[in-house]
């Protein structure tokens, strides 16, 4: 009866690892886009300045998922698909 009380949980996926990152991936570069999508069309300076603050910290996460997939040795492909210059 003991046993059963501390029995220790088994983690259940139905991605793998690499899915899950890949996935992960593909969500933050849809938001980047649309992120960007939006400073594009906003006008209002403080809306624009909360916009750029976004797009930081979605690279920042993309940046961090990254390093995660490398110490991992899972590959992820990612590359900034709107030309900023």
């Amino acid at each position: 009866m003991c046993g059963l009380i501390f029995r220790k949980k088994t983690k259940k996926y139905s991605f793998s690892e690499t899915e899950e990152m890949r996935s992960r991936l593909d969500y933050l570069q849809n938001r980047l886009e649309k992120t960007r999508q939006l400073f594009d069309i906003e006008t209002e300076p403080e809306k624009i300045e909360a916009i750029v603050y976004e797009e930081k910290a979605i690279l920042i996460r993309i940046d961090h998922l990254i390093r995660n997939a490398k110490q991992r040795n899972i590959t992820i492909n990612y590359s900034d698909r709107t030309d900023r210059s």
